[in-house]
């Protein structure tokens, strides 16, 4: 075999390229058949009735099992107040939207944060409402049996200065739930509390990290609990006045920890911040948040715990390329060492742009890149912009969902949702195109009762420029375009030799199968971009042959060659 003109046609490639070639057959590379079509997410619109401000997002969501969720979120009224609301999910149906907090919201600005369900019908919902002095105040509502309960305020008495928040919840079981958040003293400095219910009654309020928040910038961003008094939390705090560190807190046996500053050694420029924390297993956990550089660039890390113990902090930079900020928004853990995190990063040229990374046993990495194309309900691929992934959910090892808000230029900002199998990260799925006329809509919340299982949460803006939540699911593992720009290698007549295809989209779920007579092909490596295939040839056929290589549901790349 000596040297062949090869021309790659159709499919995402569609381009001519010369190069070696030597093979006696055709090839057919394959996602799971699950991958093969993309089907259009169902999508149900949340407090319309009551959205009649005009201004609605759905900003936590909690799935205990299929079928049975907790969502939660604001609307505005007619008066353009902002009033908090909760929404369950039973057997598959969701019901009526319920107001949380509207007695006490006389300020008119009320939102739930976060939302964990321990299990069926027990759930609770945290955020913030304001009252007849304009100050915030932090809230808790619980669901027991079904029912949600009345409205509770927590860290009233710790704040003075009037602007608390509850931003996150975690609940082990019914009645064990740990609640965080800030509030502020009468100095106006702001300083992190935790609440605790321990079998079904809620605790006073505590400060925590307030020996290191000199310079009041509290806050607990993540908490998590995989048992019965066993807990971590993620916050940041301020040693002095403009300057931000991160730090960990862990509860084992109901005891907790002293804060644990993390980063600082990466933090030299003194802004760190810090976002989820994930618990596969109780002293086992991770956390992720961005370090600010010398040069006043921000960029990633996680540190991870093992065995009870933080380690060390990596900064997740080699394969950013030309970033100029990055940071991590979410993290989520399928096991102990199986932990993903994901985030976005902006480049020199401005473009705000999205990665994962995973973890491997104690290994992190590589970031790579994510979300670079969109695919519509027709099936067309659409080149991204600009990214930003606002959650992530990683119910099994391999299986992970993420979303956010796309855009693609001419179509504005799309809502998405992504979807990792063994076989590698799929292409961006946008939801509610045909509702969000008004072309700005966003996922905000992700969770996964099981893999394929999944329930988000966000907003669209519909024709007379109006947010409106949503929740969604019914999301697919959409196969990345087939693209195919170098094959060389060369082949005796008969005999084997090695093949190496050089281009994107390839998955670890592909199969082989040579359709000429006489020929056989067995995959040695791969990577998203290289294949490395051992061909066997029992029978010269010269003259051309095509050689077609596809994914199932696009068009397939074909390579022309001359076999001699």
């Amino acid at each position: 075999m000596r040297g062949t003109v090869v021309r790659i046609r159709g499919g995402a490639a569609n381009r001519s390229v010369v190069r070696r070639l030597a093979l006696s057959g055709a090839l057919l590379l394959a996602w799971p058949a699950s991958a093969a079509a993309s089907t259009s997410p169902s999508l149900v619109r949340i407090a319309t009735a009551l959205n009649t401000g005009g201004a609605a997002m759905t900003t936590a969501v909690s799935c205990p099992a299929q079928g049975a969720c907790a969502a939660g979120g604001f609307y505005t009224d007619a008066t353009h107040n902002h009033e908090a609301f909760i929404v369950s999910q039973t057997d598959g149906v969701w019901g009526a939207p319920q107001e949380a907090a509207t007695a006490y919201n006389l300020g008119g600005d009320a939102s739930v944060n976060s939302i964990s369900c321990a299990a069926v019908n027990s759930c609770v919902a945290v955020g913030f409402y304001t009252d007849a002095a304009q100050h915030h105040q932090a809230f808790i509502v619980e669901e027991t049996n079904g029912t949600w309960g009345a409205t509770q305020s927590v860290a009233t008495a710790l704040n003075v200065g009037g602007d608390a928040v509850a931003t996150t919840v975690s609940c082990a079981a019914a009645g064990s739930c740990v609640v965080g958040g800030r509030f502020e003293d009468s100095s106006l400095a702001r300083h992190a509390f935790i609440v605790e219910e321990t079998s079904g009654t809620w605790r006073n309020a505590v400060e925590i990290a307030g020996g290191l928040d000199a310079g009041g910038g509290g806050l607990v961003t993540s908490v998590n609990c995989v048992a019965v008094g066993a807990c971590a939390l993620a916050g940041q705090y301020a040693p002095r006045a403009q300057q931000a560190q991160a730090f960990v807190m862990a509860e084992a046996n109901g005891v907790w920890s002293k804060p644990q500053e993390v980063a600082g050694a990466l933090n030299v420029g003194f802004d760190a911040t810090i976002g989820e924390v994930a618990c596969p297993a109780a002293g086992n956990c991770a956390v992720g948040g961005s370090f600010e550089t010398s040069a006043h660039t921000t960029q990633p890390f996680v540190v991870t715990q093992t065995g009870g113990h933080w380690g060390t902090p990596v900064a997740l930079t080699s394969h950013i390329r030309g970033s100029v900020n990055a940071d991590i928004t979410a993290l989520s853990c399928a096991g102990v060492g199986f932990c993903s995190a994901t985030g976005n990063y902006t480049t020199s040229a401005g473009a705000t742009l999205s990665f994962v990374a995973t973890q491997t046993a104690t290994s992190w990495g590589p970031e790579l890149p994510v979300v670079a194309e969109l695919r519509s309900p027709a099936g067309a691929y659409v080149a991204v912009t600009g990214s930003a992934v606002q959650s992530l959910a990683c119910p099994a090892a391999g299986y992970c969902e993420i979303g956010g808000q796309v855009s693609t230029g001419p179509t504005g900002d799309q809502a998405f949702v992504a979807v990792e199998q063994p076989a590698g990260w799929g292409i961006a799925q946008p939801i509610a195109p045909g509702q969000n006329v008004g072309h700005d809509a966003t996922v905000l919340s992700l969770s996964c009762a099981a893999p394929g299982e999944c329930v988000a949460g966000g907003r669209f803006t519909d024709a007379a420029s109006h947010y409106q939540a949503f929740v969604s699911t019914g999301f697919t593992a959409v196969a990345p375009p087939l693209q195919v720009t170098v094959l060389r290698g060369s082949v005796p007549a008969t005999g084997a030799a090695m093949l190496v295809v050089i281009g994107s989209g390839f998955s670890a779920g592909l199969t082989l199968k040579v359709v000429e007579p006489g020929a056989s092909a067995q995959l040695v490596s791969l990577s998203p971009t290289r294949l490395v295939i051992r061909l066997r040839a029992s029978v010269h056929l010269p003259g051309r042959h095509i050689l077609t290589i596809a994914e199932p549901g696009q068009l397939p790349a074909r390579v022309t060659y001359v076999q001699h």
